[in-house]
């Protein structure tokens, strides 16, 4: 199999992986910060999401 640095479609691949991830963390990032400005904040319990007082 082609090693991956010249598989195009692998490096595509993962270019959009790390694109999505960044956009996740923004995401992210910019629930967490309106969350804070009404005294919430975000809690993460696998399998479970819930906003709760700060």
């Amino acid at each position: 199999m082609a090693d991956e640095k010249s598989d195009p479609v692998a490096e595509a691949r993962r270019l959009v992986e790390e694109d999505e991830q960044r956009k996740t963390d923004a995401c992210l990032a910019e629930i967490e910060a309106l969350l804070a400005k009404y005294g919430r904040k975000l809690q993460i319990t696998q399998p479970q999401i819930t906003i709760a007082p700060q």
